[in-house]
């Protein structure tokens, strides 16, 4: 499923008959823009003709600018476009890249911009055996590979009591095999074998040498892993590089590709892992042109097998035709932030060592020069994390509303993602600040939009397989019941638990054995807390008061039927939900949520009964309610709620997408496996499209998916001991760093681990152009959480903030205030009459939905 599908089916307009040809397409040439003013680093670099050549780009300093001028200029003076090439590393920078070479030089004159594994992919794709592969290789996801990779090993126990194992893990290991942090340990170690070049031969010959049997065993699971890769027909990313390198290695393929092009620019160089270098060296290697920008201190996907060493190297892995190392180059004027804030930034650099380039140029590097004054850094200290979120939210929404500093120029960036996104997420939404969140952070059970669905479908398939509620798993991640994904009515971007009815009496808590039994049945697949949370959400969307309503008539039929004792509302709202026809004689005005949502429950459970996917499933709960059709609607008036429908169509979408590619792989396994490999990915999503960003909201994401950006107030939260930095060494069981192309590497020392959590909080302080805030959690206790020693290396003293804002400039706080006053027998008269007024006037207001702006 797509963005285009159903879910978005716009009304085609009438196509006028006429004439053939009565109808052409006019082409509309984009805006063409002028040179800009460089300085003089940017100019040398332009001017650059032939050989290889690192440029030292720090933050702010026209970078990109620089890399298009240099294409720009290369083809003004005769360059073929068509023998250029531009390599970078992520389709978002791609896409940039494209635009502003095609504004700059036209889009028929501009070269190919694509990132490593797009262009790995062609390659393997051109040189494809059509015998081997009928169908055209597929990616793996990065979660589709990391569920894989469970699924392999979690396999394991199974084929060795059948003698059919040909991977044996050694006996320590054994009890491992079925966690989480075990299967990243051996993701890390296939890619670090891919990235080395090291297939499975000679990883066990390496670790036969080394004595390493975990190894040996790893690298029989990476054979086994490749078997299965190949009879699906996929790759992953690591995997994807290898070929294309092995590639190159071809009589004729090396040739080929090194007369192709006469120049190749690399772009966040910084960035490269051991075998996109070996690439690079194949494509533009031996005194070739090969530019490559980059900056050592912004080098901070080492998770990601990317290696600091690729930079620092590059002077003698590349050198010039006469065997003279590469020149270094330095662009040297900061463009982003103002003197202040330049000055802070540059502390953190005097505490990161940098050798192996040469030390004019780092120093050049690192002192760069601003082009104006100003900028501000604060510090800020709170005594709990509820203290800080609040008073972060309050330094937003004062930002806003008394400098006039638009919601999109802001920014909050968080060291994890999966861990501190939500909390920050339900705190600053219930403060009123709007807030725009990169999917690419989350995986696709915390989309607000997917929630419900999955909550229901869990349900239905809890009820097809016969498992009881309490043995669902329910409740946990992904589950929709926790309070970071409450759903609301419209866009499924509320929060906070379900709205429970109410009118029970304390002393109707007990009910009768026959009305007991029947509420068993009911909750040994469906319990209460998921029937309140679905009753809530959009899928039949119903409001607290309709909630009560119902209830009450629920209670009152079972007085009415000689049950003088009732059930609790919520139980009986459970049962009516598991046996939807109880609802049919209840007035339509409250009753019909309920009545479509248990409707949709039946036939949900009746699809997955008969054979049905949980894809057909999941279509079943989203079409049969007026949900789809309020967000299509709310889409095209535009707009925040437009934006906010946008948001959820696309995560919906991803969903059915996510729910066909687990149908293809697997060939159907019940919508219970599904769910659990929604569950089990730990990491978000891959995409395709660009994800359109909110224009009127704070961007909240981490400080990796920062890079490249920039916003005048930055707000980095959480900078706590222990977490930034977090010095606890990735993989230490299976120690995939330690494997090396020549021999046994070195461990990362925790100096090593220091390093890149520094530039990493690095990238996160140049992200601000005026305005630079970091906060963290003083306890009182010595026990409790401690501020980082990041925070002081900013050459700024924390302020220790002991409470919350006195009155946060928020409608709900604005509302509170004036509510007390009416009501405070201390404040006169025509205060109090002020206050009614304006609650009033407050009152009289609604949103861009028509809904009352005050509850």
């Amino acid at each position: 499923m797509s963005s285009s599908s159903s879910t978005r089916r716009l009304p085609h307009p009438p196509v006028r008959q006429g004439t053939r040809g009565a109808y052409r397409l006019v082409r509309t040439a984009p805006v063409r823009v002028g040179p800009p003013r460089l300085d003089a680093g940017q100019r040398t670099v332009v001017d650059h003709a032939s050989g290889p050549l690192l440029v030292l780009a720090g933050p702010g300093t026209g970078k990109t600018t620089t890399l298009v001028e240099s294409v720009a200029a290369r083809i003004a003076h005769g360059g073929d476009p068509e023998r250029i090439l531009v390599l970078t590393f992520s389709r978002k920078a791609a896409v940039e890249l494209r635009d502003r070479m095609a504004l700059r030089i036209g889009a028929a004159r501009a070269p190919r911009a694509t990132t490593f594994h797009s262009f790995s992919y062609a390659l393997v794709r051109a040189h494809q055996d059509s015998d081997l592969f009928v169908e055209p290789l597929r990616l793996l996801s990065g979660p589709e590979q990391d569920v894989a990779v469970r699924e392999l090993l979690a396999g394991q126990p199974d084929l060795e009591r059948l003698g059919l194992a040909h991977v044996r893990w050694p006996d320590e290991l054994r009890a491992c095999l079925t966690t989480r942090g075990f299967a990243d340990e051996v993701r890390a170690v296939l890619a670090r074998s891919r990235e080395l070049g090291l297939g499975p031969d000679a990883l066990t010959a390496f670790a036969r040498r080394i004595g390493r049997p975990d190894w040996s065993a790893a690298a029989a699971f990476l054979a086994e892993y490749l078997d299965v890769l190949d009879l699906q027909g996929v790759l992953d990313y690591a995997e994807l590089v290898h070929r294309a390198v092995l590639l190159t290695g071809r009589p004729g393929v090396t040739e080929r590709l090194a007369a192709q092009y006469d120049a190749v620019y690399v772009d966040e160089y910084q960035d490269t892992d051991p075998a996109q270098v070996r690439l690079l060296a194949a494509l533009a290697g031996g005194g070739r042109t090969l530019i490559a920008f980059g900056d050592p201190d912004q080098s901070i996907y080492a998770f990601r097998g990317a290696d600091v060493n690729g930079i620092l190297d590059f002077p003698d892995a590349f050198p010039r035709a006469d065997g003279h190392p590469a020149p270094v180059e330095v662009l040297r004027t900061s463009r982003r932030s103002g003197a202040t804030l330049l000055t802070a930034t540059r502390l953190l650099t005097q505490r990161m060592p940098l050798t192996r380039l040469p030390g004019q140029k780092v120093r050049a590097h690192r002192e760069l020069t601003p082009v104006r004054d100003g900028g501000t850094v604060e510090a800020y200290t709170y005594p709990t994390a509820g203290t800080e979120l609040d008073n972060i939210a309050d330094i937003l929404r004062r930002a806003h509303l008394e400098d006039g500093v638009p919601w999109s120029d802001m920014a909050v960036l968080v060291r994890a993602g999966s861990r501190t996104i939500p909390v920050i997420r339900r705190s600053l939404t219930a403060a009123g600040v709007p807030l725009d969140i990169d999917g690419d952070d989350l995986p696709l059970r915390h989309e607000p939009a997917v929630t419900p669905l999955l909550t229901a479908l869990r349900a239905v398939a809890r009820a097809e397989s016969g498992t009881s509620a309490g043995k669902g798993g329910h409740g946990g991640e992904g589950t929709g019941t926790d309070g970071a994904t409450g759903p609301d009515t419209d866009g499924a971007t509320g929060d906070g638990a379900a709205p429970r009815p109410d009118g029970d009496d304390p002393e109707d808590a007990d009910a009768p054995p026959e009305e007991d039994t029947a509420l068993q049945e009911s909750a040994s697949w469906l319990d209460t807390e998921t029937a309140l949370t679905l009753l809530a959400s959009p899928l039949a969307g119903m409001d607290a008061a309709d909630l009560r309503r119902l209830g009450r008539a629920l209670r009152d039929e079972e007085r009415a039927a000689g049950n003088h004792v009732p059930p609790p509302s919520d139980e009986l709202l459970t049962l009516a939900l598991a046996e939807p026809e109880r609802l049919v004689a209840h007035d339509p005005a409250y009753a019909r949520g309920a009545q479509r949502l248990g409707a949709l429950l039946r036939t949900a459970r009746e699809r997955l009964a008969g054979g049905g996917t949980a894809e057909e499933a999941l279509w079943d709960l989203w079409n049969g309610t007026p949900w789809p059709q309020r967000l299509e609607r709310a889409a095209r008036r535009g707009g925040a709620a437009g934006r906010n429908a946008d948001r959820d169509l696309d995560a919906v979408c991803a969903l059915f997408a996510t729910a066909a590619r687990a149908e293809e792989r697997t060939g159907g396994r019940g919508a219970l496996n599904f769910l659990e490999e929604i569950d089990a990915q730990d990491i978000a999503a891959d995409t395709l499209t660009r994800r359109a960003v909110r224009p009127d909201a704070v961007r909240l994401m981490t400080a990796h998916r920062s890079k490249g950006l920039e916003w005048h107030l930055v707000v980095v939260p959480g900078v706590q001991e222990g977490l930034w930095p977090d010095l606890r060494r990735r993989g230490s069981l299976l120690e995939a760093d330690r494997i090396g192309r020549d021999g046994l590497a070195e461990p990362l020392t925790p100096g090593a681990l220091l390093a890149e959590e520094r530039r990493l909080f690095y990238v996160a302080a140049t992200r601000a152009r005026e305005r630079l805030v970091v906060t963290a959690v003083k306890a009182p206790a010595d026990d409790g959480d401690q501020p980082s020693r990041f925070l002081t290396e900013l050459g700024v003293e924390p302020k220790d903030v002991t409470g919350r804002p006195r009155r946060p400039l928020s409608v709900a706080a604005l509302v509170a205030e004036l509510r007390a006053t009416t009501v405070d027998p201390r404040v006169s008269e025509p205060l109090r009459r002020a206050a009614a007024h304006r609650l009033a006037r407050l009152a009289a207001l609604t949103d861009d939905d028509g809904r009352p702006l005050v509850p």
